[in-house]
């Protein structure tokens, strides 16, 4: 299960979109780790949070949390804040 979505109104090249999906991808698999971690040690099957990535301009990425479902702990939300700086503050190499 994705916990991950993806926004954007900017035009895209083909080589610019597979950049982009290939980061989304890397994020979401390292989010749902996170997430994996998080549940275990609430003692629960699944988190209920879910986050939005939105493009604003051509390398100006921002994220946004839902964790009204199943708070996560502050920890949790600086793992996922590495998570997304690593992932989409880097420029992309290809």
């Amino acid at each position: 299960m994705s916990h991950v979505t993806f926004h954007s109104t900017i035009k895209q090249t083909t080589r610019e979109e597979k950049i982009t999906t290939a980061k989304v991808e890397k994020f979401s698999e390292e989010v749902t780790a996170i997430l994996r971690k998080e549940a275990a040690a609430k003692m629960k099957k699944l988190m209920y949070v879910f986050i939005r990535v939105d493009q604003k301009k051509p390398g100006l990425f921002t994220y946004e949390i839902d964790d009204s479902r199943d708070k996560i702990s502050e920890g949790a939300g600086k793992m996922i804040r590495t998570a997304f700086d690593e992932t989409f503050a880097k420029p992309a190499v290809g």
